[in-house]
């Protein structure tokens, strides 16, 4: 969880995400899972990103519904090491 602690400001959550270490590529569950406990916060003025890391890479179906999300974001080894 990342989170935005700003003197006279209330604490925001900023982003919420996870990191897969597994040989098979993550997929949509992954994205639904993250959804779910971003509906649990309270309500924000600017939407919560959506980070999901990944060693072996993303499933076809996860990859159309992340480009679909603007608040997703799918990171892999290339980009996690080499950047967008």
């Amino acid at each position: 969880m990342v989170v935005e602690d700003e003197a006279e400001r209330p604490r925001r959550v900023c982003a919420i995400g996870e990191a897969k270490w597994r040989a098979d590529p993550v997929g949509c569950e992954q994205l639904v899972r993250l959804r779910r406990l971003r509906s649990l916060l309270p309500a924000q003025q600017q939407p919560v990103r959506l980070l999901l890391f990944s060693r072996a890479g993303f499933e076809p179906a996860l990859l159309r519904e992340a480009a679909a999300d603007p608040d997703a974001e799918l990171i892999d080894l290339e980009r996690l090491y080499l950047g967008d």
